[in-house]
């Protein structure tokens, strides 16, 4: 898909700025938040898009880092793919009411 598509966007965390002030280790929760809103937007425009994972995964981490000649401050998170899908899957239903707890884990109604 990575190899075929017609465009892929690399989410980073710049070390240089995240580690600045307070709030420093949330540069994964901020880079995510910018993800998830690249994925609503390319979803609006008609767009398929796929978050396809690279941090912490040193093995996707290196090889990525070095391709697209990132400084060592720049930590790549992930790679959305995106281009036209060529078929529109059913939506997967993952709502399962038994894995819900009510007030502390575990407890059921």
């Amino acid at each position: 898909m990575l190899l075929t598509a017609p465009l892929a966007i690399v989410v980073c965390g710049d070390m240089t700025k995240a580690l600045q002030g307070k709030g420093q280790e949330y540069w994964i929760q901020d880079c995510s938040s910018a993800t998830e809103n690249i994925l609503l937007a390319a979803h609006a425009l008609g767009l398929g898009a796929v978050w396809t994972g690279v941090y912490p995964m040193d093995d996707r981490i290196q090889p990525l880092s070095k391709t697209l000649k990132l400084p060592e401050t720049v930590i790549p998170l992930c790679t959305i793919v995106i281009g036209y899908p060529a078929e529109q899957p059913k939506p997967k239903d993952k709502w399962k009411p038994e894995n819900i707890s009510y007030n502390e884990y575990g407890q059921k109604r």
